[in-house]
C-alpha cells in the first residue's frame, strides 16, 4: 500500500508540529535568501500535510511575500502571495525517507490566479533536492481543484543522481513557491488550500502480495490480477516478462493526475483469460478496464472511463504499463520512436531513467525493450478504420530500477471526456517476442497496417521504372548553387541541372514561388514571379524531364501566411485559422516568418490545397509533391467552427489520402504511423547525426557516461510501404558518418544543390554526387521497397550494426571514426572498411563496401568481383565544422586557367596538376586520364607536347563543365581535385 502525506489549513496546532518547527527555524532557512521565519503569518494558522494518509496540521516554516491566515473553516487556510516571486515553507514532522510518488496541493474556496506553481524539497541539511512545476489554471473552477507534482516521472530531478524518486537523505521541508503569469499585475495570487498529500510508492514490486490475486492463464502464459486492479508476474514463453503493471492513471487540463492506486477496486473473473477490473475514485472518475490474456499479449481496455469532476480529461494513462528486469550480463536496449529511433543502453535504465516521448516527434506508436534472445513493447490498437484517431505518448519509467534491476515503460493515449461524460478507449497492449521485428509484425497485423499498399503498389510506371536508382537533389531556387542569400539568377538552377552528372535524380523544388523565399507567402505556389511566370517554372520542369530525372515541388499545407494572395481570397486567417481549446488562432512561426494553422476540414482550404495539386499534375507534369508538416499532431481540439475533438489529427490524415490519390506524397516523416498509409517518401529525422546541435548526444558516452544511440525503428515497422530519405532540410548524406547511418536504417540517399560552391570550393566537384549516386544504384536501390527484417549492435559500444531487408540484402556497417574490420559473409573472412564504412551483400555474397586504402585516407567505394573487391570510385566527403568526419581533400590538385570561358579573348583553359602542397609534379611514366562532364558545353583538346586545354564546344552554348585527373603510377590510382569552369556567351 502507498504511503500518503497532505498539507492542509486549520486552527489546531498538534504538539508533533511544535516539535518540528521548533527543530526547523534553529537552522537557517535555504528556500530563498531573503525567506524569514513566520515573517506576515498569522500564527494562529496552520497547514494541512497529510503524509501516507495520516494528517499533521503544522505551522508555517518560512514564509516570503506570502500571508497565511486561519479562515475559521476546518481544513483550509487562506494564503496570499504577493509579487511576482513568493513562497512559504512546512516542516515534516519527522524525517521522510521512502521512495516518493508524488505531491499533491489541493486549492479551494477563492478561485486562483493562473500561473506556475513550484515544489522545493529539501533535506535535513536545507539541501534542495528537487524542484517540480506544474500550472494553476483556474479556467472551470468550481470551487475546488488540485496541482499534481510527480517526482519519479520527471527526468530532471535529482534525488540520489539517478532520477529514480529514492531519496539520498530524508526529507525535512517542503516549499511551494509561485510566479503569476502576469508578473507586472499588483494583484495577489489569493488562494485556499485545503491541504497537502504526499504519497510515497508503496516499495519494490517484489512486495506486492500475490495473496488472493486472480489468476488468469491462456495456455502456457500467466498472469495474476490482485485486488487493487495491479498485474503481476506476467509470464509468456517461459519467463516472467513483467512483474509488475499499474494499470491506470487520469489526467485532467490542468496537469492534475490521480492514478488508480487511489481507487476503490472490485476485480472479476470473466472467463479463464479475462478478467473486468472496476476503478472508482469519488469525485474524480470511474473505470471500468477489460483485462485480456493471450500467447504473448496482455490486453488492458478501458471500456468505460466516466468523469466524475468538474474539469474535463484530456488522457488517460497506463502509468506504468510494463517492469522488466534488466540483465546483468549482455545487452539491453530501451527503444523509443523519438526521431525515427531511439536506443537507451542498459546502463541508462539501470541508473533509474526517465523520458516521456510522444507526437509528433516520434513516428509510431510503439516503445520497446529489446535484449539478446527477447523483446517486450506496448502499443494501442487504433486501425485505420477507427474513428477518432486518438494521439498517443510514451516513455521509459525507472523509478524502481535502483533496488530492483526494474525498467518501465508508460503508455498515454488523448481522451477529451468533459465532466459527467465518459468514454471507451483503445485498448493498450503489451506484446513479447524474441526480438523486436516479432513486436513490429505483432504491431502491423493488430493495427491493419499489412493490408496498407506496399511501396510499389503507389508508383506509377514512369516512377516505378527508376526512383529506385534515384538520390534524391534538392534544388533550392533562391540560393540554387550556393550562398546563404539569393543569387538572383534562378537561371543557375537550369545550369546545375544540365550539368550535374550521372542519375537519375528524384528532384526537389523549392523557394520558386512568390518572391523565392522559403517560408513565404504561402500557399501562393503557383505564382511564380520569383522566376519570371509560369512559363519559366514549365521550363524547368520540361529541363528535369528532359535529363531524364524525376520532378517534385515542396508545398505547405498546414500553416500560411496573412498577406499571401489565396488567404487575402478565402477571406482571411479568422475564417480559415484553427483555434486552440481556448478560443485563441494558433501560430506557427519559422526564420521570423509568422504563420496560421490551417483548418483544412473546411471545404475552401481543402479544395483550394486539391486543385493546386492537379494544377501541378495536369498543367506542369510534376511526377509527386512533397507536403511539409503534414505529420503532425497537435491541437487537436480546435474549439472553431464546432470543430470536433481530434479535428485537426484526423484532417491532416484524410487530406493526405485525397492528395495521394492525385500525386505521389512525401512528406518530414515524423507524426503518426496512420499517414504512411497513403505516404509514398518520408524524408524526416532518422539521422540524428545529421543534426550539428544533436551530434554530441550520439555514437559515444554523453555526459553521464552512457551511450545514448540511433535506432531505425521508423524504417524497421514500415520500410516496405514508404521510401525512407533523411530530412529535406539536412545538408544531405555528405559525410561517410551519415552514409554508414544511412544504409544501416535503409534510407535513400540524398543531397542538396546549394553545397555545391562549397564542394568545388573544397575540390570535390560533383566527385561526392556521383559516389551517393553509385551507392543509390549498387546498395539503396536494392532494398527499395523491401521489408527490413532484422537490426542488431554487433559489438557492445553499439559501433557496428548488421541490417537484413527482404529479397537476401544485408548491411554490416561501421559507425567507428577509425577503419575497422568487418566481417564477410559465407565465411570469406573481413575486410577493412574506411572509417564509418560498411559492407553489403546479397544472398549471401558481397555486393560493395567502403573500403580502407593507404593511398586514400577517406576511402574508395568498391564492387566485388573475382573474390574481392574492386576499387570504383573514390569517395570525398564533405568536411563540415560540427561533424564527426574526417577532413579530407583530393590526392592531386588540379587548377584550369581561367576559371571562365571565354574571358576576354582566352579560349582555352590550361589543366595543370601538382601535389596536394602546390609543388610540382613528375609525371613521367604515369598514365594519365582525364573525366570531363559537362561535354555539351566543352571538350578537351591536347596539344603536341602533352598539355591538356579545356575548350568551349562551337555554337556558344552556356553552362558549367568539371573536369578531373586519375593518376595511375604502379597500378595505383590518384585522384584530383575536380576543377569548375563556365562556360559564358
Amino acid at each position: 500500500m502507498k504511503r500518503r502525506t497532505f498539507l492542509a489549513g486549520t486552527t489546531a496546532v498538534s504538539v508533533p508540529a511544535m516539535t518540528a518547527v521548533t527543530a526547523m527555524t534553529a537552522a537557517p532557512a535555504a528556500a530563498s535568501p531573503s525567506a524569514a521565519p513566520l515573517s506576515g503569518a498569522d500564527t494562529a494558522a496552520t497547514l494541512r500535510l497529510v503524509i501516507d494518509g495520516a494528517p499533521h496540521d503544522l505551522p508555517p516554516t518560512t514564509v516570503y511575500r506570502t500571508t497565511i491566515e486561519a479562515t475559521g473553516t476546518a481544513g483550509r487556510t487562506r494564503v496570499t502571495m504577493a509579487g511576482a516571486y513568493s513562497e512559504f515553507s512546512v516542516a515534516f514532522p519527522s524525517p521522510y525517507a521512502p521512495h516518493l510518488a508524488r505531491v499533491s496541493v489541493w486549492l479551494t474556496g477563492v478561485t486562483p490566479k493562473k500561473g506556475n506553481l513550484w515544489l522545493k524539497i529539501f533535506d535535513q541539511d536545507n539541501e534542495e533536492w528537487g524542484t517540480l512545476a506544474s500550472r494553476v489554471d483556474p479556467t472551470g473552477f468550481d470551487g475546488r481543484t488540485r496541482v499534481t507534482f510527480e517526482p519519479q516521472r520527471l527526468s530532471r530531478m535529482t534525488w540520489s543522481g539517478v532520477a529514480d524518486g529514492r531519496l539520498t537523505y530524508p526529507l525535512r521541508r517542503l516549499v511551494l513557491v509561485f510566479f503569476p503569469d502576469d508578473k507586472q499585475s499588483a494583484d495577489p495570487f489569493v488562494f485556499d488550500m485545503e491541504s497537502v498529500e504526499v504519497v510515497g510508492d508503496g516499495g519494490p514490486v517484489s512486495t506486492w502480495t500475490r495473496s488472493g490475486a486472480l489468476e488468469l492463464t491462456s495456455g502456457a502464459d500467466r498472469v495474476l490480477v490482485d485486488g487493487r486492479g495491479r498485474l503481476l508476474d506476467w509470464t509468456s514463453g517461459g519467463r516472467i516478462q513483467s512483474p509488475g503493471v499499474v494499470p491506470l492513471a487520469v489526467y485532467y487540463d490542468n496537469g492534475t493526475g490521480v492514478f488508480s492506486d487511489e481507487a476503490e477496486v472490485d476485480v472479476a473473473r470473466v472467463a479463464a483469460d479475462e478478467a473486468a477490473v472496476g476503478l472508482t475514485v469519488p469525485g474524480f472518475f470511474t473505470a471500468e478496464l477489460t483485462v485480456r490474456l493471450r500467447a504473448g499479449r496482455l490486453e488492458l481496455r478501458p471500456t468505460a472511463i466516466r468523469n466524475l469532476w468538474s474539469r474535463p480529461i484530456l488522457s488517460v494513462a497506463c502509468p506504468e504499463v510494463a517492469y522488466r528486469v534488466i540483465p546483468a550480463d549482455g545487452t539491453m536496449l530501451g527503444i523509443a520512436p523519438k526521431w525515427g529511433g531511439l536506443a537507451h543502453t542498459r546502463s541508462v535504465l539501470a541508473g533509474g531513467f526517465y523520458a516521456n516521448y510522444g507526437m509528433p516527434t516520434a513516428t509510431h506508436d510503439l516503445i520497446l525493450f529489446e535484449e539478446d534472445d527477447s523483446a517486450l513493447g506496448v502499443y494501442s490498437v487504433q486501425p485505420a478504420s477507427v474513428r477518432p484517431y486518438r494521439p498517443t505518448q510514451f516513455g521509459f519509467v525507472g523509478g524502481r530500477a535502483r533496488n530492483e534491476a526494474l525498467t518501465g515503460l508508460m503508455h498515454r493515449v488523448d481522451a477529451r471526456i468533459v465532466p459527467g461524460g465518459s468514454e471507451r478507449l483503445p485498448a493498450t497492449r503489451l506484446v513479447a517476442g524474441a526480438s523486436a521485428f516479432d513486436l513490429f509484425a505483432a504491431y502491423r497485423a493488430d493495427n491493419g497496417m499489412n493490408t496498407w499498399r506496399g511501396l510499389t503498389d503507389k508508383l506509377g510506371p514512369r516512377l516505378r521504372a527508376g526512383l529506385a536508382d534515384s538520390v534524391h537533389l534538392k534544388v533550392d531556387l533562391w540560393q540554387p548553387t550556393g550562398g546563404t542569400s539569393a543569387t538572383g539568377r534562378p537561371e543557375a538552377a537550369f545550369e546545375y541541372l544540365r550539368a550535374v552528372p550521372g542519375g537519375p535524380y528524384s528532384v526537389e523544388l523549392a523557394s520558386y514561388y512568390s518572391d523565392g523565399q522559403h517560408d513565404h507567402h504561402y500557399p501562393d505556389f503557383l505564382t511564380f514571379d520569383y522566376l519570371g511566370g509560369p512559363a519559366e517554372f514549365q521550363r524547368l520542369i520540361d529541363t528535369i524531364h528532359d535529363r531524364g530525372h524525376y520532378a517534385s515541388a515542396y508545398t505547405n499545407p498546414t500553416w500560411w501566411h496573412p498577406d499571401s494572395r489565396a488567404v487575402a481570397a478565402l477571406g482571411g486567417v479568422e475564417r480559415i485559422g484553427i483555434r486552440d481549446r481556448h478560443g485563441k488562432l494558433v501560430t506557427k512561426t519559422h526564420t521570423n516568418n509568422l504563420g496560421y494553422l490551417v483548418g483544412g476540414w473546411r471545404k475552401a482550404p481543402r479544395a483550394l490545397i486539391l486543385d493546386q495539386l492537379r494544377t501541378f499534375r495536369d498543367t506542369y507534369g510534376m511526377d509527386m509533391m512533397f507536403q511539409d508538416e503534414i505529420a503532425r499532431r497537435e491541437y487537436d481540439y480546435a474549439a472553431d467552427f464546432c470543430a470536433p475533438p481530434y479535428a485537426y489529427c484526423e484532417e491532416l490524415v484524410e487530406q493526405t489520402a485525397q492528395s495521394a490519390a492525385i500525386l505521389p506524397i512525401g512528406t518530414e516523416g515524423v507524426g503518426g504511423d496512420r499517414i504512411f498509409q497513403s505516404l509514398t517518401s518520408s524524408l524526416g529525422f532518422y539521422l540524428n547525426t545529421m543534426q550539428g546541435d544533436r551530434a554530441s548526444t550520439y555514437d559515444g558516452p554523453n555526459r553521464n557516461g552512457v551511450v545514448v544511440q540511433q535506432w531505425p525503428l521508423g524504417t524497421a515497422v514500415m520500410h516496405d510501404k514508404v521510401a525512407f530519405y533523411p530530412h529535406n532540410l539536412d545538408r544531405g548524406v555528405d559525410t561517410t558518418e551519415n552514409l554508414s547511418w544511412a544504409l544501416a536504417f535503409g534510407l535513400n540517399l540524398h543531397y542538396q544543390a546549394q553545397h555545391m560552391k562549397a564542394d568545388f570550393g573544397a575540390g570535390r566537384g560533383f566527385e561526392l554526387l556521383k559516389g551517393l549516386s553509385l551507392v543509390q544504384k549498387r546498395v539503396a536501390g536494392r532494398y527499395f521497397g523491401r521489408a527490413m527484417t532484422a537490426f542488431r549492435y554487433l559489438t557492445e559500444d553499439l559501433k557496428v550494426s548488421r541490417t537484413a531487408f527482404d529479397g537476401g540484402v544485408e548491411i554490416v556497417a561501421s559507425h567507428d571514426l577509425q577503419s575497422r574490420a568487418l566481417p564477410l559473409p559465407g565465411g570469406r573472412g573481413t575486410v577493412t572498411v574506411a572509417p564509418h564504412g560498411f559492407v553489403a551483400s546479397e544472398h549471401g555474397v558481397p555486393t560493395y563496401a567502403l573500403i580502407d586504402d593507404a593511398h586514400h585516407r577517406p576511402g574508395y567505394l568498391a564492387r566485388w568481383a573475382d573474390g574481392r573487391f574492386v576499387p570504383e570510385l573514390a569517395w570525398y566527403p564533405a568536411d563540415l565544422a560540427g561533424y564527426r568526419s574526417d577532413s579530407v581533400h583530393a590526392d592531386l590538385r588540379l587548377t584550369a586557367t581561367p576559371a571562365e570561358l571565354p574571358a576576354g579573348t582566352t579560349t582555352r583553359a590550361a589543366l595543370v596538376l601538382a601535389a596536394w602542397d602546390g609543388t610540382p609534379l613528375d609525371l613521367d611514366g604515369a598514365d594519365i586520364a582525364w573525366e570531363l562532364d559537362g561535354r555539351p558545353v566543352a571538350h578537351l583538346v591536347t596539344d603536341a607536347d602533352g598539355s591538356v586545354w579545356l575548350a568551349p564546344e562551337h555554337g556558344g552554348a552556356t553552362g558549367w563543365a568539371t573536369v578531373r585527373a586519375v593518376v595511375t603510377r604502379d597500378g595505383v590510382p590518384a585522384y584530383s581535385g575536380v576543377a569548375l569552369v563556365e562556360i559564358t556567351a
